[in-house]
């Protein structure tokens, strides 16, 4: 039975040089090309010569012959390549991070991409040379027949987009590939194995995505792999925030009743603060019932009797889009001030009480709280007050009212002098203010001034 191969052609007459010169590439910094590192095409005959895979190579009507002769350094014996005749600088071991036949047919397909109408016949026992153009035959192993049959995972450039988003921050994702970008639009595409297609090539997977997705600038491995995919959750959250397919969203939302939900779901469940977020949003949120994941136990009987879809949405994005979005509904979330939230608590005879009686005993030490005060239910159990400088108003935990009046007391004097110095918690200005007040407590107290 014949051979078969894959042909993979182009425009051109390839030099023989392409194959020789290590880290030469005349494709750097030109941002609309693939390859960069000058060591792809290396790589791939290095791993066919290694793996046994047959390949021919044609420059226009010339065949380029790759063979190997032994090359001995420090009593180990190496099989240095030569082409036509004529060693090369590299061994057949170049690239030992290089596992997969489909490596050596993205290499040289992304090379062909990158010059001129390429070309590519997926199976044909035909081997032939044309003048003007450069031809390379790659065997179709077992391995490439199954890449050939899962095409769209590899390569997205015959795929068309479930929708493309606007610029979204994509983070140290791509912050050292060419050009250094850090936002870039995103394709979205319906899900083959959850793969991140960078210019149209396959370089990461992670099989728990609900969608794969296209970006044309990302940071790669010399082995064309993506670098910091731990940055994939900003792609996530800043799609999902700017809602740019709302089909899209809502199948992300689902995915949080599930007890293993999807990547995507996953990243909303971090701190990967965003602040950009569609007005949609508000509109959704009518249509649908949201609740916070974390609390929604609580809020069963009320889930129980709604004829709406209930989507479940984790506290940290909850928080983020109420400060951008006051008017968005979500249950077990009332309000957002900086980094903290909050939701309604109902007020028993016991906390109105204790909070009147430490107002009252307050002022009978003369120190006055002037602000308005409300009883909340922080989604941080150990926040126990939080001031709102701008409005001038005060939150109390519901569980400080479980801890003693001292407690309570302690808790209004800081808030208040939040409020009447406008210095946030934690910082040398508010210490000093706290300072200064105290100083200036003992100089009325005892006549002294400093």
């Amino acid at each position: 039975m014949s051979k078969k191969y894959i042909l993979i052609q182009n425009d051109g007459e390839i030099e023989t040089n392409s194959f020789e010169l290590i880290g030469a590439s005349t494709k750097r910094g030109e941002t609309g090309k693939i390859g960069f590192f000058g060591s792809g095409l290396k790589y791939s005959i290095a791993y066919m010569m290694r793996k046994g895979i047959d390949f021919r190579v044609f420059s226009g009507e010339s065949e380029l012959i790759f063979t190997t002769t032994p090359e001995t350094l420090k009593e180990q014996t190496f099989d240095r390549i030569c082409i036509n005749g004529k060693p090369t600088s590299y061994t057949v071991t170049m690239g030992p991070t290089w596992t997969e036949d489909w490596f050596v047919l993205r290499e040289l397909y992304c090379n062909a991409l990158d010059e001129s109408n390429c070309q590519m016949v997926k199976e044909t026992e035909n081997i032939n040379s044309a003048a003007g153009k450069t031809r390379i035959y790659v065997e179709l192993t077992k391995t490439l027949k199954d890449v050939v049959a899962g095409w769209d995972s590899y390569f997205s450039s015959d795929r068309e987009p479930l929708f493309e988003s606007g610029e979204i921050y994509t983070s140290y994702l791509s912050s050292s590939d060419i050009g250094g970008i850090n936002s870039q639009k995103i394709k979205v595409f319906s899900k083959t194995k959850g793969i991140l297609f960078r210019k149209g090539i396959n370089v990461a997977e992670k099989s728990k995505q609900l969608y794969d997705y296209g970006i044309e600038h990302c940071a790669i491995n010399e082995d064309r792999t993506a670098k910091h995919t731990s940055a994939m959750p900003y792609i996530f959250t800043g799609l999902i925030a700017t809602l740019p397919d709302e089909n899209y969203v809502l199948n992300i939302l689902r995915s949080g009743s599930d007890d293993d939900p999807c990547e995507e779901y996953i990243s909303l469940q971090h701190n990967h603060s965003h602040d950009s977020f569609s007005e949609k949003w508000v509109q959704l949120s009518r249509e649908y019932m949201f609740v916070i994941k974390e609390r929604s136990g609580k809020y069963s009987e009320v889930l129980s009797r709604t004829k709406k879809e209930i989507l479940y949405i984790p506290s940290y994005f909850a928080r983020d889009m109420k400060k951008k979005l006051p008017e968005v509904s979500i249950l077990g979330m009332g309000k957002a001030i900086g980094d903290v939230s909050m939701s309604d608590v109902e007020v028993t005879p016991k906390m109105d009480f204790l909070l009147k009686e430490v107002k009252k005993s307050l002022l009978d030490m003369k120190y006055d709280v002037p602000f308005d005060i409300e009883i909340v239910q922080f989604n941080d159990d150990h926040t126990l007050g939080q001031a709102d400088p701008e409005e001038k108003k005060i939150y109390l935990s519901d569980k400080l009212f479980d801890m003693g009046r001292r407690e309570i007391a302690l808790t209004l004097m800081e808030e208040t002098e939040h409020i009447a110095s406008k210095c946030e918690d934690e910082t040398r200005a508010f210490q000093n203010h706290l300072i200064s007040q105290w100083l200036t407590s003992m100089e009325n107290q005892n006549g002294l001034f400093l």
